[in-house]
């Protein structure tokens, strides 16, 4: 009889895993998994948020496996594909997870290889991973590679395999929310995965096999749309977690461009060498924090903020304000995009920096305020993805669409979505009720400043066109 080959993880209990997934999960690049924690610095809000991309990879295996075998039973190689695939979807991920993404996206400027026009830069380097590791490549032909390949990025396979991998109920969403529920310690991400699973079905539109569900699983639905839309607002966009991530941005763009770190560049200047990729495969967060606070660049800006990290000494919200009460459609509507205008981000920060430092007794560098914005899709937009929305078969076996099956999903307000911009910089209150006094005076001031700022930009760019 085969040994069995168990893992025991704490959201679903055993998980079995088969000879060839196990010599997967104990190479190299795939141990490398458990220094990159799945939220970044998430812990220093929630400190039980310690859990890595490697336990996150081998959950996403076993949903995944559920799916396949409830949707395509007796479809062996394929089941093993999307196993296969499902483990291995991660593992392109760099230090930070998906926090550092911004950053490669950034500095991605000398490879040969093109990315398709929704490809991001990391599911380049997983597939050049997958396609390139040798010890992957012992166990894996080409073939299959291609195929997991091809499966990752949605070019190739059908469209259900396609939709266990990312769709709008797909294994990756399905471990993550309970498994971010569970170790930040909160209930906001908790389903019920074995109810959703088992209303499960296919529906044939007589052009494609696609993923649907039946009526009775409108209730499951409701709940696990709703665990992502919480996890969302309450973990994800939490507002300690979004001054975390965008400290860790601005300490790597300091880094690359004012600190000139040559390893911090050539960590995130992706080229698709085979030399870049065996250089990004040394690195996790343990190493690059190591490398900035105690190496020969300890003296950086990029290293001041990440011992500000280590030691939560974290930059404080000076400013928060949902767009949709700043009066001009026009400012609204460009400042919502401000991530794409780093010349406007430079000045307004400058100013910013000015601005707190006439309040304070000391001075505070433009490079340690940072503007950012984020947005909170409504919960009805949330209950899909860009591959479109979750088919309901009612009773007569007619496909419908999810938001207008459900009672609860169609009394919502589409438009409801919360655009808000803030801005982080260290500045100390003395007490709440100082606290309380100056906010109230920045969220007025620093308006004003984004506002003229604005304008003053988009007149400029105007009388240039």
């Amino acid at each position: 009889m085969a040994k069995q080959r168990e893992i025991r993880d704490p959201i679903h209990g055993f998980i079995q895993r088969s000879e060839l997934e196990e010599k997967i999960i104990d190479t190299k690049v795939f141990q490398r998994l458990r220094g990159i924690k799945q939220l970044a610095m998430a812990n220093l809000v929630y400190p039980g948020a310690m859990h890595t991309r490697f336990g996150h990879s081998i959950g996403v295996m076993h949903v995944a496996g559920i799916m396949a075998k409830k949707l395509l039973p007796g479809d062996e190689d394929t089941i093993r594909t999307i196993r296969l695939s499902a483990l291995l979807h991660d593992i392109g991920h760099g230090p930070f997870s998906h926090v550092s993404e911004d950053i490669v996206d950034k500095y991605y400027y000398k490879s040969k290889i093109k990315p398709k026009s929704k490809e991001k830069i990391h599911e380049l380097i997983t597939a050049e991973i997958i396609r390139k590791d040798s010890e992957i490549k012992k166990h894996i032909s080409n073939t299959e590679s291609d195929k997991i390949i091809g499966l990752l990025s949605g070019t190739r396979g059908e469209s259900i395999e396609k939709s266990i991998i990312s769709g709008p109920l797909d294994a990756d969403k399905q471990d993550y929310l309970l498994r971010d529920s569970y170790f930040c310690g909160v209930k906001y991400g908790v389903f019920d995965p074995d109810r959703l699973v088992s209303t499960l079905s296919l529906y044939d539109d007589q052009q494609d096999t696609i993923l649907a569900a039946s009526q009775d699983g409108v209730y499951a639905i409701e709940q696990f749309v709703l665990a992502k839309y919480h996890m969302a607002t309450q973990v994800y966009r939490h507002k300690i977690r979004l001054v975390t991530d965008a400290m860790i941005i601005r300490a790597l763009e300091l880094g690359i461009e004012v600190d000139k770190i040559e390893w911090l560049n050539n960590l995130y200047a992706f080229d698709g060498t085979e030399e870049y990729i065996n250089n990004y495969l040394q690195w996790d967060d343990a190493r690059l924090i190591n490398a900035l606070l105690y190496g020969a660049d300890q003296a950086t800006f990029a290293a001041d903020i990440f011992r500000r990290l280590k030691n939560r000494e974290l930059f404080k919200t000076v400013f928060r304000k949902s767009l949709r009460e700043i009066e001009s459609a026009e400012v609204r509507d460009f400042l919502a995009n401000i991530k794409k205008e780093n010349g406007f981000c430079k000045i307004v920060e400058e100013q910013i920096a000015d601005y707190l430092s006439s309040q304070m007794s000391c001075k505070i560098e433009a490079k340690h305020v940072i503007v950012s914005t984020f947005s909170i899709k409504s919960v009805r937009e949330q209950s899909r993805n860009d591959a479109g929305s979750i088919i309901i078969l009612n009773n007569s076996g007619t496909p419908r669409y999810f938001e207008d099956e459900s009672t609860l999903f169609r009394s919502i307000d589409e438009r409801e979505n919360d655009r808000c911009i803030e801005a982080y910089a260290p500045f100390k209150y003395i007490d709440d009720v100082d606290k309380r006094k100056k906010k109230a005076c920045f969220n007025e001031d620093i308006q004003n400043i984004l506002e003229a700022s604005a304008k003053t930009f988009l007149s400029e760019r105007r009388d240039k066109k």
